[in-house]
């Protein structure tokens, strides 16, 4: 549990003085959190972001309540609020934060969501930076996660830690390499060149030369070069073609310019509709985030994708009607269970974010090898129970080679995978649920 001050109201001050009570600060340094829990910032803007980033990025002090007096670039995404909201945030806060049973050592989702359900305003918000590669960031992010940020959204969303709020903005990135840095411009469409130039043509009715309205022009009278027919009238002796552009390289005209997406980061150009288009959001907290709060524990989930997912509850029974209707009208189905082996350890040394992405890439591999039919069921945090209707004694060992070949690919080769099976029908007694955890825990010899 964290400790915190038994006078929560104490604030402390970095910065110039405010009209009321608080405790101050002649530097960052000096400020501990468990004798003032809360940090109010009155700073120049560039000073104000820099202590903002480094609060948010030290392990010991980001999750406490920092406020501004003024808003700065980054307070938004650093701060809860300014001085007006202190009075209403701060207890609240400081009641969940006393909640908490923080660990030495968090993993990404821990930390995500030790900082984000004690702050009821949470919102994890974007902001655009020049010099990012996708031009968004999130800066609460960069600092919880570090490098990792970036390529941890995607997961974080998935796995429920955040869910997407407001839509923001939409990006255009390069396909080659994913950069935000891009130059549109007009080129040729016949050869994509970029010199191209406005240039009025006009089209003689009694030859049919057209060129360049300048070629025309003689002595301030619009005279065709080729038949020397003066051209007084338009629309009688002459006209003006639609295609009012010329390329400076391979002369053809054309009416409109096509479009080219030119990345200064690869040099690759592309055409717009090429472009990857990726949507900004506002993030608030997600299901998994709440419970990882307020559990402390969270289960290491198996993102099943294929199937029909059933619950637990459900599945022995599901499993007991069909042996049932396997002895009457005879039939042969198979039980099969997935075990990732030491998954516990693998979590504790990569993190459970990590573990969550390996999961996920064996999940995939596994979909393969299964089919619509297939009924899947997660028995515990790293078994997998499937009904999988008409198969035989052959099918279901081939089956089992192929899945225990995962062990040796390349990148999965850290989860190493267990397969139990049974034919059905088989005896099954009066309790299922009973006989299942008898045959897991190996009480019943396999088939």
């Amino acid at each position: 549990m964290m400790i915190m001050s038994e006078q929560p109201g104490q604030i402390a001050l970095l910065g110039g003085s405010v009209d009321r009570v608080t405790q101050p600060l002649l530097d960052l340094s000096l400020w501990d959190p468990v004798q003032q829990p809360v940090l109010l910032l009155n700073l120049p803007a560039d000073e104000q972001d820099r202590v903002l980033h480094v609060v948010r990025c030290d392990p010991s002090r980001y999750l406490y309540p920092v406020f501004c007096v003024l808003q700065s670039p980054l307070s938004p995404m650093l701060a809860d609020g300014l001085l007006p909201q202190l009075d209403e945030r701060v207890p609240d806060m400081l009641e969940r934060l006393a909640l908490l049973t923080p660990r030495e050592h968090p993993d990404d989702m821990e930390k995500l969501a030790w900082y984000s359900w004690p702050r009821a305003h949470f919102r994890l918000l974007p902001r655009w930076q020049a010099g990012c590669r996708q031009g968004y960031s999130y800066p609460l992010l960069d600092c919880l996660l570090g490098a990792d940020a970036g390529a941890s959204l995607p997961q974080l969303v998935s796995e429920r830690l955040l869910q997407s709020e407001q839509l923001v903005d939409r990006v255009r990135l390069c396909n080659s390499c994913n950069s935000a840095h891009l130059n549109f411009v007009d080129v040729c469409p016949e050869c994509s060149h970029i010199a191209i130039q406005a240039k009025p043509a006009v089209h003689c009715f009694t030859c049919g030369h057209v060129d360049d309205q300048d070629a025309f022009m003689q002595q301030g009278i619009l005279r065709c070069p080729k038949c020397v027919t003066t051209l007084r009238h338009i629309g009688v002796d002459y006209d003006r073609p639609l295609e009012k552009y010329r390329c400076l390289s391979c002369h053809a005209r054309f009416m409109e310019a096509a479009v080219q997406a030119r990345c200064h980061e690869c040099g690759h150009a592309h055409k717009p509709d090429d472009l990857v288009v990726s949507p900004i959001y506002e993030y608030r907290i997600g299901k998994l985030a709440r419970h990882i709060a307020r559990e402390g524990t969270h289960q290491l989930h198996l993102p099943l994708t294929w199937g029909a997912p059933m619950v637990m509850d459900h599945f022995p029974w599901l499993l007991q009607w069909n042996n049932s209707l396997l002895q009457r009208h005879g039939g042969s189905h198979t039980l099969l269970a997935i075990r990732v082996e030491h998954l516990a350890e693998l979590r504790a040394e990569l993190g459970l974010l990590k573990t969550q992405q390996r999961l996920a890439a064996l999940l995939a591999r596994l979909q393969a090898l299964f089919r619509d039919t297939d009924v899947v069921c997660q028995y515990s945090d790293d078994q997998l129970l499937l009904l999988l209707p008409h198969t035989s004694v052959e099918d279901w060992q081939v089956l089992q080679g192929r899945i225990l070949a995962l062990n040796n690919v390349e990148g999965l080769d850290a989860l190493t995978l267990n397969v139990k099976a049974e034919p059905l029908p088989t005896v099954l007694g009066d309790d299922t649920g009973l006989w299942l955890s008898h045959w897991l825990d190996g009480s019943i010899p396999d088939a």
